[in-house]
């Protein structure tokens, strides 16, 4: 029988080719339409300067955002609407948006009038995006009774929490005696000690 000295077991696998975790990082993106419709439109004109009109809240992506809508705002053009998406709640990761902004008249016809891009880092980010002259939006189909309704495509992007997709008990290092080929070998461990007393009991 042949005596070999074998440390670790070869059935002990590459532990660079078998994790004893996997996690898949990757970006998720949600969408939603929002409608907002602001009645009494012509009194719009007897505002302020940076007057603003609170156009609602949204959930979207784990977040809350918020539409305001100024009439006129100041360091802008002082005869164009002005729209605003404002981040609401703390973020821990950059949140990618895309926005789409129409006007609907009162058939139900679009006007797409403007699109933008934003990177959201921390609550109370936003950007303002004038999107019309007022002088001509006044006398357009889509100012009906008074009343003005925008619509809003949102699709936000983020990195999404880590996903676990393999996950094992980390494995011990086992040591054998013995080793399978293609037929059956049995290897003996060679102790070697000068100790007369050690060698007593392993012989």
């Amino acid at each position: 029988m042949k005596n070999t000295a074998s440390a670790i077991d070869a059935s002990v696998k590459d532990p660079i080719t078998e994790p004893e975790k996997e996690v898949i990082c990757d970006m998720e993106t949600f969408s939603t339409v929002y409608h907002a419709k602001i009645k009494h439109y012509s009194q719009v004109k007897l505002c302020p300067r940076d007057f603003s009109i609170d156009c609602g809240v949204f959930d979207l992506a784990g977040h809350s955002w918020a539409i305001f809508y100024y009439p006129n705002l100041y360091g802008y053009s002082q005869d164009q609407g002005t729209l605003e998406i404002k981040l609401l709640t703390d973020t821990t990761t950059s949140l990618k948006q895309n926005v789409k902004i129409s006007l609907i008249d009162p058939s139900g016809r679009h006007l797409m009038v403007g699109e933008a891009k934003q990177v959201y880092n921390k609550r109370d980010d936003g950007k303002r995006m004038a999107f019309m002259l007022n002088t001509k939006l006044d006398f357009s189909e889509y100012v009906k009774d008074d009343c003005l309704t925008f619509e809003f495509i949102v699709s936000v992007t983020k990195w999404s929490p880590a996903e676990v997709v393999k996950k094992k008990p980390q494995s011990a290092i086992t040591f054998s005696n013995s080793q399978e080929e293609s037929g059956t070998e049995e290897a003996d461990f060679l102790f070697v000690s000068n100790d007369p007393e050690i060698l007593d009991i392993w012989s």
